[in-house]
């Protein structure tokens, strides 16, 4: 693919651009944990995407093992038990809402290609775009449960949204994460593919868009989005609930186990 002068290739994220398809590569080893530098990788892309009128579809794929781990827990873990850590997590929500929000009010199609797994703040990310598609063996969920928070991104809303409330419940509630070809058969991704020749075969999907008309791709996404608004009030309780467990005893017990656990 031949590169745009003006490609970002500040890692964590870089971004390409070729006719009327942009593709932006996460690229924060090992798994791509969203931190507040991928976040500015992420922002600074999609600005210089909505300054080019020539493209009409963003993907968004990995250079990783995984599509996205989610948020860092590490980060997370040095906020829990200080005075100033509830506060600055619920500041870090806010910018995860805020940017996911910039990527579902893009005037261009957004496509996530998930490889490997797309966990919490990862799922919450590929959630925000219009389509999914994944391996079969892709891991798909949102088990913050396990650690005491909750899908504090977007989640809770925009996997109900999309899937109902008794998807949502099933993968929220029991923490449960499902393979890239049961996720298709529950609404989750629209494509699910063998992993053998994936790039080429998102690729092609994401080619076959880009040929459609631009200004009638728009439209068609606003009308989307209108019929299926979220509601703020929804938002607005993710953010409260995740500077809420933030004090929570088990919380902290929880995130220090799974990175112990992990090896962090």
């Amino acid at each position: 693919m031949s590169k745009h002068p003006t490609d970002l290739v500040t890692k964590p994220a870089y971004l390409a651009i070729d006719g009327a398809v942009a593709v932006l590569t996460l690229a924060r080893a090992p798994v791509n944990a969203i931190d507040d530098a991928l976040l500015d990788a992420v922002e600074a892309a999609l600005k210089e995407i909505e300054r080019n009128d020539a493209i009409a579809v963003l993907r968004i794929r990995s250079d990783q093992k995984v599509f996205c781990a989610g948020a860092d827990l590490r980060m997370i873990a040095g906020r829990l038990g200080t005075k100033e850590g509830p506060a600055e997590m619920v500041a870090s929500v806010r910018r995860f809402h805020m940017v996911f929000a910039r990527i579902v009010a893009m005037p261009v199609v957004t496509v996530a290609e998930i490889e490997g797994h797309a966990l919490g703040g990862g799922l919450e990310l590929a959630l925000s775009c219009d389509l999914r598609i994944a391996t079969h063996d892709a891991k798909l969920g949102l088990p913050e449960a396990n650690v005491g928070l909750i899908p504090g991104a977007g989640g809770t809303q925009r996997l109900t949204a999309l899937c109902g409330v008794g998807i949502a419940s099933r993968l929220i509630l029991s923490g449960e994460v499902v393979s890239g070809l049961e996720a298709q058969a529950l609404g989750l991704v629209q494509w699910a593919f063998p992993a053998a020749n994936f790039g080429a075969t998102a690729g092609a999907i994401v080619e076959r868009i880009a040929k459609l008309s631009p200004e009638a791709l728009r439209e068609a996404k606003n009308c989307i989005h209108l019929a299926a608004s979220l509601n703020p009030a929804g938002l607005a309780a993710e953010i409260h609930s995740i500077g809420k467990l933030m004090h929570r005893p088990e919380t902290v017990r929880r995130v220090a186990a799974f990175i112990a656990k992990s090896g962090g």
